[in-house]
């Protein structure tokens, strides 16, 4: 029997990387910064569903994203 992580590929792991790096360079340029985003690998282990962990932060930090996020949905 296989275990959980075999069904995260190595591609399933590089997708969540590049994502993860996409996400960070756009909170960058917006100058939101989630100090504990993340993946969440054990989860992965775990289950063998990949998750980005948007982690815990400020209210203001938040309120930033929110902004930044409201912004991009205007047509």
């Amino acid at each position: 029997m296989s275990s959980m992580i075999d069904k995260v590929t190595v591609e399933d792991r590089r997708a969540a990387a590049d994502i993860l790096d996409d996400l960070q360079a756009v909170l960058r340029a917006a100058e939101v910064k989630l100090p504990s985003l993340g993946i969440d690998w054990r989860s992965a282990k775990a289950t063998g569903v990949i998750l980005i962990d948007l982690g815990a932060a400020r209210p203001d930090v938040i309120e930033r994203l929110v902004v930044v996020l409201r912004r991009g949905m205007r047509p």
